[in-house]
């Protein structure tokens, strides 16, 4: 599946909408998809839409750009990215510094074979065989 790159501030980034099961609904979140990043990190106000309590989460000290270590709370979710659906570890952070959330790799990029085209501004999401 193929996502056009996103304007934030200026920049055309791979954002990219993936929707993540809550108690009763599925509900879409952006998330940039950073090839560098070992796991994926969201922002608290997503839990508490999904109605996760995070803190009950495996608490996890992960480094990010600057070099210094932020708490997540890891919990399993379901999510959908590209028409595929499947359980996936996000990490959730009170001091997630930045405007977006993080797709990192862990339990993602195993899953599709992920092509970034700067030059035509998109991303593309190919699941592959388990």
């Amino acid at each position: 599946m193929r996502y056009p790159y996103v304007s934030y501030a200026g920049r055309f980034l791979p954002i990219i909408g993936i929707e993540i099961k809550g108690r009763e609904d599925w509900v879409i979140f952006d998330a940039y998809v950073d090839s560098g990043a070992g796991y994926s990190i969201f922002h608290t106000d997503v839990a508490e839409v999904l109605g996760i309590d995070i803190e009950k989460g495996e608490e996890n000290f992960v480094v990010v750009g600057d070099g210094s270590k932020i708490k997540v709370y890891n919990h399993n979710v379901k999510v959908r990215i590209a028409g595929k659906e499947f359980e996936a570890v996000i990490g959730f952070s009170y001091r997630l510094g930045i405007g977006f959330n993080v797709l990192g790799q862990e339990s993602i990029f195993d899953r599709f074979k992920i092509c970034f085209n700067r030059k035509e501004g998109f991303v593309e999401f190919y699941p592959v065989e388990e």
